[in-house]
């Protein structure tokens, strides 16, 4: 690796967490490197700027149309993406995980099987920690890395041992400009797999659309929450790993459908990965699940508050609700991400009984309880704040409060963490 990047004059487009774990991995390989703020720093990306290096990394928020893709081209200048780069540098088992929701959950929940069966083990990825820096500076044997669509569109020699697509609904759609670019991004994940690698997909989650013209060369293995498939799945109350029990459902610490298709991810994954029955199932009793991911913060004033300021598209917040126990006042809003709103409301359970939506999208959710009826049986109001929301939440006779927003953050807040703090200290306002 020194003998490749060493001196090579190196730009890495973005200075967040990718680019900076970009950054700091290449140096210490000995390469020149330039960070440079795609936004900040737009004006001096330029033909004659760009032309005194000879490799250029991304960040995933680089989009395919930033202009620096086609300065390379027309440089003849070699460009990818930050986990690309991870894949180059990394000589371990690599875990690939992508899917439109349930990919921090599987991700963390395998990474704690792994390291609880005494596996050098680590996670990385779009859960926080740059992959490439992982590679060079924690060197584990085996990675379990979340990959975005943003980090997957790009893709070329990325080939994981074992890739997991959690499941597949419309998202990110004002980056990819369709539902089908956007599924061809996650099933890029497999597309350099052989037969000595394995593929893990979902028979309840993925319809069969998502994979037209995806023909991979992996072994294929399924989850199912409905009755046995080749994986893991569910059948009587309890998960099972091609015929072998592994836990009874009940015994399972997270809660909701959605979490018990993660649960089979891990399991499937973990038994590949030759891990024992009894550390699985330990675990999986133990782990309380992701901070921000239906989280129950609070139970005042005979309320629950569960915080999924992650849940930022329709799927994700649909799943959430539909894990409610009881009646549920739920909030959403935040920034659109160019999905319509009409099929959460087509499909929301009946315990909903009452919306507060708040930023950007706001008026688009209320145009759109109207027009699909919702309005007709249930109350959806619109709120300037997010202590506004919670505190007309709280008023409601809703035995649950819900922050599942469907969008993303970045009207109102620095990202999904920061909405989801604040929802807590809206919450202890409360009083």
């Amino acid at each position: 690796m020194r003998e490749f990047f060493g001196n090579r004059k190196v730009l890495i487009i973005g200075n967040g967490i990718s680019g900076q774990g970009a950054g700091e991995a290449l140096a210490k390989l000995g390469a020149q490197v330039t960070v440079a703020d795609e936004a900040a720093n737009a004006r001096i990306i330029s033909r004659k700027f760009v032309s005194e290096f000879n490799l250029i990394i991304t960040s995933p928020s680089v989009a395919p149309t930033h202009k620096i893709y086609k300065l390379a081209k027309s440089l003849k200048l070699e460009i990818y993406g930050e986990a690309e780069l991870g894949a180059r540098l990394f000589s371990g088992t690599l875990i690939g995980i992508t899917g439109t929701n349930g990919k921090t959950t599987t991700v963390s929940l395998l990474g704690e099987i792994l390291k609880r069966a005494g596996k050098n083990a680590a996670v990385c990825g779009n859960i926080g920690v740059s992959f490439a820096h992982t590679a060079v500076f924690t060197k584990p044997d085996i990675a379990v890395c979340e990959l975005s669509s943003f980090q997957l569109e790009d893709s070329i020699t990325l080939k994981p041992h074992i890739a997991i697509i959690t499941n597949i609904s419309p998202d990110h759609l004002d980056r990819h400009g369709s539902f089908n670019a956007y599924a061809a991004a996650k099933c890029a994940i497999a597309k350099n797999q052989t037969k000595a690698e394995y593929l893990i997909v979902s028979q309840d989650d993925i319809p069969l659309y998502c994979f037209k013209n995806f023909r991979p060369d992996s072994r294929v293995l399924y989850t199912s929450r409905t009755g046995k498939v080749h994986g893991a799945y569910v059948t009587d109350g309890t998960v099972y790993y091609d015929n072998q029990p592994i836990i009874a459902v009940n015994q399972i610490r997270l809660i909701g459908g959605h979490n018990l298709s993660n649960c089979l991810f891990a399991v499937c994954a973990a038994k590949l990965l030759e891990v024992e029955n009894s550390v699985i199932a330990e675990v999986l009793r133990e782990f309380e699940g992701e901070k921000h991911r239906v989280q129950l913060i609070a139970h005042q004033n005979g309320k629950n508050f569960y915080n999924d300021s992650k849940g930022t598209n329709i799927a994700a917040s649909l799943a959430a609700a539909k894990a409610m126990q009881g009646t549920c006042a739920l909030i959403l809003g935040g920034k659109e991400k160019g999905c319509s709103f009409d099929e959460l409301f087509a499909n929301l359970p009946d315990n909903v009984v009452y919306i507060a939506a708040i930023g950007e999208a706001a008026d688009t959710i209320l145009r759109s309880a109207a027009a699909t009826g919702y309005t007709k049986k249930h109350t959806v109001e619109k709120k300037d704040t997010l202590q506004d929301a919670v505190s007309a939440c709280a008023q409601t006779p809703a035995q649950n409060v819900l922050l599942s927003p469907a969008c993303a953050s970045f009207d109102m807040f620095k990202d999904y963490a920061a909405r989801g703090n604040a929802f807590a200290e809206a919450v202890a306002n409360l009083g």
